[in-house]
């Protein structure tokens, strides 16, 4: 069946110029009504790796609620077309810029709550997921609930899969042994690794240890540990350190041997939280201030 038979058009997704999967659409099923999205790829030999990338995505599919679910997947000689369920939500830096600053240590605890069966699923799963990140979190509210949805697994690996290729990280937000491809190493605490960073900038409103040199950038994220901000929550430092605790190489690690590094990146990912329930729970240890009203 042509696509155009079985789906509607409803509008185009972002700005196509600058689109990583070409062309994605809020599409409308035509026998069900139901709204979906509809990556389309031309292929061309400039753009394997995005193929690939797709094929990944693909691969993921879900049942629970706050997570993809694949409905079709098509693979010819000359276009990829991957289409998922739709689903509703702002991005959770979007949704962040909403909420009142007296109250966003609050409403952090919340979006963890929202977001810990979803990570309990890939924990459970052994998928470490490789790119959070703020926009790939949604925020869906309801009524004064919110609920979470969990997108793009385009890079998102299995522990237990053959690992003989070479992800293109989202540099800012990952863990060393993510920067490093060592994707033999990586876990659960990458992804905590990177909500730290995530959470780090929803609070100070830009990333730690940039810098516009990719070199020197890719250095200070190897060989510097997180660092405090004023813009942080009292109390909420020490916990974001635990989630992107690092070794700290005084040595350019590419120019070790991988028996040297390996054990330095497995000591520091043994000393991160291991479990999104651990964070939620030394966050509602952190004293609220409290309010002085006048009498």
């Amino acid at each position: 069946m042509e696509l155009s038979n079985k789906y509607r058009i409803v509008n185009v997704l972002g700005n196509q110029a600058v689109r990583k999967f070409g062309t994605v659409s809020l599409i409308e099923d035509r026998a069900t009504g139901q709204q979906k999205v509809m990556k389309q790829l031309v292929l061309n030999d400039h753009n394997q790796h995005i193929s690939e990338r797709l094929e990944r995505e693909s691969s993921f599919n879900f049942q629970l609620c706050g997570l993809p679910r694949v409905t079709e997947f098509i693979k010819t000689d000359r276009e990829i077309v991957l289409v998922k369920a739709f689903v509703e939500g702002i991005p959770l830096d979007d949704y962040w810029q909403t909420i009142p600053r007296k109250q966003r240590m609050d409403q952090l605890v919340h979006i963890l709550k929202a977001l810990f069966p979803l990570f309990q699923v890939l924990h459970e799963q052994q998928i470490v997921h490789c790119d959070i990140k703020p926009s790939n979190i949604l925020i869906e509210k309801k009524d004064d609930s919110i609920s979470c949805h969990l997108i793009d697994f385009g890079m998102a690996i299995r522990s237990n899969e053959n690992k003989h290729f070479k992800l293109l990280f989202p540099l800012g937000y990952a863990a060393p042994e993510l920067i490093l491809n060592r994707l033999e190493l990586l876990d659960h605490t990458s992804d905590l690794y990177a909500l730290g960073i995530a959470i780090w900038k929803l609070f100070t409103g830009t990333l730690p240890l940039t810098h516009p040199n990719p070199s020197i950038f890719t250095n200070l994220q190897l060989t510097y540990p997180l660092p405090d901000h004023s813009d942080l929550p009292k109390g909420l430092y020490p916990i974001l350190q635990k989630m992107c605790d690092k070794h700290q190489f005084k040595t350019a690690p590419n120019r070790m041997k991988i028996e040297e590094v390996d054990p330095l990146l497995r000591k520091a990912q043994q000393s991160r939280y291991q479990c999104l329930q651990e964070i939620i729970s030394d966050l509602q240890k952190i004293p609220q201030k409290k309010s002085w009203w006048p009498f």
